[in-house]
């Protein structure tokens, strides 16, 4: 097993003198983690701290405080009544766990109250997966959920009017929260989701990367060596497919998703979309549907900075939800992530290869596809592009056309070619890009797969001789000359569209290599 001292961000915590926090951040990024570890130190367990940063660097004290672990994602919302239960029945085991005894009922905020009282001591209260049971509640379209706002309300506003009970309160999940909603009590709040302090407290920085798994890497690049340029290009394609998660507009730090990074070396270093099988959030891509959000697939809407403190889960409805909601929801959700950041603005993107794959194959099945068959083509895709097999590549792309309804493809306009086929290479879990500048132009589509760059210049009924030549006249495959001499291939791809077929009909491809 392998531990990445994280325990740095505690220390700061501590350092920065204040009682409340609040931080938000997708799921299995290692928060319920964080919360135990909170816990763990709370609880004076000096010797789970040996030789990390917290017990070797400052000198914290270790001091014993009783600790209120919650984890909500563990309430049921099956009913009303159900909820209530669950949720007492928490409040009730803190305190036989604390060895308390109090009187048991179904009001948990009173239940809290009482725990407070009888420690006589200030206490820890840690709460994770805050807005899970919301979440659930709103993806099964449930009618009671006022009911458990005002019940989460009344539980918070008594950890606020109790603080000379409280010793230190952390409270994390994956939304952030809106001081208007079921927080509207605590408005002692210190939220560090954004804070650039905090920007590489979860998940794994390039540098955390290297240190922890660079001996794995070296044994994988050793063995597969035909299949990369360097060691280095091994690692630009682990960084292009799961690093890029920016948490704060204040700073360029990226990082990696520790549960993607684990299962990929745990898998032997085969590049699969792993976060979106543990379980990530169906309800922000069922919303970028019904909202026909397509656009986030190939360019980088804008936010503004007041949308995310707005923001509130519990109010969200399915039916009737604004884009700008939903668009804070895909960031907060890990779909999308901080690719540029003005003084108002903030511009967001997919953070790397894996979620675009994950998010376009999702979107794909609004356009009458087969997600089965989607995911099917997407992974022979993959190794085609890698293989710089362009034949076997417009083959499957042409697959892909075929999935579409007709209503999608214009008989007339290369548009809809074009934004389809941006999202082939990125559910392929290629890097993809549509109207890139050069100097003299716009290309269509381009793409990078290992060593190879493609270059695609569409034309509808018109010879794929004219578009490989408005490629090589107007020299798009200028700016790629560097990666050339590198030893990488660039493929001049012209591509013809039948409009009666509404699919490739031809292409005509040429390739510049060192």
């Amino acid at each position: 097993s392998l531990y990445v001292d994280k325990t740095m961000y505690i220390a700061r915590l501590l350092r920065m003198g204040e009682s409340y926090y609040f931080l938000s951040r997708p799921r299995r990024y290692g928060k319920s983690l964080f919360c135990s570890t909170l816990q763990a130190l709370f609880e004076g367990k000096r010797e789970l701290f040996e030789g990390l940063y917290i017990a070797e660097k400052t000198d914290y004290g270790f001091e014993s405080f009783p600790v209120l672990h919650f984890n909500f994602a563990n309430l049921s919302v099956t009913t009303l009544e159900e909820f209530l239960r669950t949720f007492s029945k928490a409040v009730y085991g803190e305190s036989v766990c604390l060895g308390l005894s109090i009187e048991r009922s179904l009001n948990p905020a009173d239940m809290l109250q009482d725990i407070l009282y009888a420690l006589g001591t200030r206490a820890v209260v840690i709460i994770d997966e805050y807005d899970a049971p919301l979440v659930k509640a709103i993806t099964e379209g449930k009618q009671f959920i006022s009911d458990m706002r005002s019940y989460f309300r009344d539980f918070y506003s008594r950890i606020k009017n109790n603080g000379r009970y409280i010793r230190f309160f952390f409270i994390t999940g994956v939304t952030k929260y809106s001081s208007l909603s079921i927080f509207s009590e605590m408005n002692n709040l210190t939220d560090i989701s954004m804070d650039p302090r905090f920007a590489s407290a979860f998940g794994y920085t390039e540098d955390e990367l290297l240190g922890y798994f660079g001996e794995v890497i070296d044994e994988h690049y050793e063995e597969n060596r035909d299949r990369y340029g360097s060691r280095d290009e091994l690692v630009e394609r682990i960084r292009e497919y799961y690093d890029g998660y920016r948490f704060s507009p204040d700073t360029e730090i990226t990082v990696y998703n520790p549960v993607s990074i684990g299962r990929f070396f745990n898998n032997g270093c085969r590049f699969d979309n792993y976060w979106n099988k543990t379980g990530v959030s169906s309800l922000a891509v069922t919303l970028a549907k019904r909202n026909n959000l397509i656009s986030i697939v190939n360019e980088m809407p804008a936010l503004h900075i007041n949308a995310f403190d707005s923001f509130d889960i519990s109010e969200i409805e399915e039916e009737h939800t604004e884009d700008d909601t939903v668009l804070a929801l895909l960031y907060y959700t890990g779909y999308l992530t901080i690719k540029e950041a003005g003084r108002n603005l903030i511009r967001l993107g997919f953070p790397n290869t894996e979620v675009g794959s994950s998010f376009t194959l999702s979107l794909s099945t609004r356009y009458s596809m087969s997600r089965a068959m989607a995911e099917s083509i997407s992974a022979e895709s993959y190794e085609a592009a890698y293989g710089g097999d362009t034949k076997r590549l417009m083959e499957l792309l042409n697959d892909w056309y075929e999935q579409c309804s007709s209503q999608v493809l214009s008989a007339r306009f290369e548009q809809p070619y074009q934004l389809m086929m941006h999202m082939f290479f990125i559910s392929a879990g290629c890097p993809a890009t549509v109207e890139e500048g050069t100097m003299l132009g716009r290309i269509d589509n381009s793409m990078k797969a290992g060593r190879n760059i493609y270059l695609f210049e569409l034309k509808v009924d018109e010879s794929p001789d004219k578009a490989l030549m408005q490629i090589k006249e107007k020299r798009y495959y200028g700016k790629f000359m560097p990666s050339v001499k590198k030893g990488y291939i660039v493929h001049l791809v012209g591509v013809s569209f039948s409009s009666k077929e509404r699919r490739i009909e031809s292409y005509r491809e040429e390739i510049i290599s060192r």
